[in-house]
């Protein structure tokens, strides 16, 4: 059984050499960036040089092994969700944790896979998080986070807004990168369940049998790992909305269950035998045609039926092209609030196909407005080239001649300013390559190959 999370920070804060080296290398092959503290001083100063989205934190500290150590540093984790590591009969040291503001708790000897499938859920948290207080400051410009002006940008406004007073289940397609989550925290933001929780899972990447327990919960000792029960999702969202990400690749298994609980509000936890009940409104996503899945058998019509309340669809840019410029502006204002794009990076950007939608112009400005220098107020078309990877055109220069001595020095230059870029985003990351490499937008692979290639190792 897997989950696959995107990678994220972690700090791993305990004494036994031991677990220090295994939980580290099992974290670490999970694609995580991981640092090591064996005590509270090492893990106050890894927490203010790492920035971790999580801490996993064994509560007895040294010198003397004494949990109220462990349990002190719990707040100075201020806004990051923090798992305790404690031993076997120490449930109420785990409740006191809880109540100092710990998110969640794990047992020792720890099952790799509940070690997984909570660090994926508490990194879940914190993006959530960081993502809801972005949505929070766009409302303030009243666009529900969708900026554009385009007709179709307008028209997909409205239709939230509308939507939203209503408890009917709604159903977001569009393609990849689109922003159907966005749409999802607006509906659920405009609504009367703001109030309420709003808790998102993504339906293909987890098996049948996880999935299922992550939306409906299990009970103690229903499978190998579950050493307590576990609240799932769906209860997690009672009184909000539950959005269910790229619902098409939910497999067909639980597609029955859920199709019971959209109809009856009930469900059985894993293990359990008992019904519970919750009010969750459902918004459903995916880039599939669930039509065509409904003919061929691989989703439940029923089950389609019940999800197509209401459908809103999410353009796809090449549809949306006069938002790029307000878009990409708002993206590089993230990173570079005093930056701008020249007339020649909005000519670049508004030519684009950008197959990736949204997602992949974000990534890319921003990732361009990471690479500015200190004196720097201005991306051009060159830095985005870079930013995105595709250095095919080279930068527009004035007319040249075709001699090898010209193209030479135009080699020559790509090659200056590529080694400029590189140095720069690995002194602003301190020498982080993980770091450098997520601000020049490529693979940490990838950076190493260009730190060989440009005699930067």
């Amino acid at each position: 059984m897997s989950e696959t999370p995107e990678s994220g920070r972690v700090l791993l804060v305990d004494d036994e050499a031991a677990f220090q080296r295994l939980g580290g290398s099992f974290l670490r092959g999970l694609g995580h960036e991981v640092s090591i503290a064996g005590d509270g001083e090492q893990a106050l100063a890894a927490f203010a040089r790492q920035k971790p989205e999580l801490v996993l934190l064994d509560l007895a500290m040294p010198p003397h092994m004494d949990p109220e150590i462990g349990l002190e540093l719990i707040p100075r984790f201020a806004r990051v969700p923090v798992v305790v590591l404690t031993g076997h009969g120490e449930h109420d040291l785990a409740l006191r944790a809880t109540e100092l503001g710990a998110w969640d708790f794990l047992t020792k000897p720890i099952d790799p896979d509940m070690l997984r499938i909570v660090v994926a859920r508490a990194l879940r948290k914190a993006r959530l998080d960081a993502e809801l207080i972005t949505l929070r400051a766009e409302q303030a410009t009243d666009d529900l986070g969708m900026v554009g002006q385009a007709p179709a940008t307008i028209q997909l406004r409205a239709l939230v807004r509308r939507v939203a007073q209503t408890t009917v289940s709604v159903l977001v397609l569009g393609p990849t990168g689109t922003g159907k989550e966005l749409v999802a925290r607006a509906l659920h933001a405009c609504s009367a369940r703001s109030g309420g929780p709003f808790v998102a899972i993504h339906c293909g990447a987890l098996s049948a049998e996880l999935l299922e327990s992550e939306l409906f919960g299990h009970m103690k000792g229903s499978f190998t790992g579950a050493y307590r029960d576990q609240p799932g999702l769906v209860e997690a969202a009672h009184g909000g909305t539950l959005f269910l990400d790229e619902v098409g690749e939910m497999p067909p298994p639980m597609q029955v269950k859920l199709l019971r609980f959209l109809q009856e509000g009930a469900f059985v936890p894993v293990g359990g035998r008992a019904q519970k009940h919750a009010d969750a409104r459902v918004v459903a996503a995916t880039h599939r045609d669930l039509e065509a899945m409904v003919r061929d058998g691989s989703f439940r019509e029923d089950l389609f039926y019940r999800l197509k309340g209401v459908v809103l669809r999410t353009p796809a840019l090449l549809e949306r092209p006069g938002d790029v410029p307000v878009l990409a502006t708002r993206f590089l204002h993230r990173v570079a609030p005093r930056a701008g794009l020249s007339a020649g990076a909005l000519a670049w950007l508004t030519t684009r196909d950008w197959p990736g939608n949204v997602r992949e112009l974000k990534a890319v400005v921003e990732s361009a407005g990471a690479l500015l220098l200190p004196d720097q107020r201005e991306v051009d078309a060159e830095l985005l080239r870079l930013a995105s990877g595709d250095m095919s055109e080279g930068p527009r220069t004035e007319p040249a001649s075709s001699s090898s001595e010209g193209a030479g020095a135009l080699d020559a230059a790509i090659n200056e300013l590529e080694l400029r870029l590189v140095r720069d985003a690995m002194a602003a990351a301190g020498g982080n390559q993980s770091e450098a490499a997520r601000r020049l937008g490529i693979s940490r692979v990838g950076l190493i190959k260009k730190l060989t290639r440009l005699g930067l190792r």
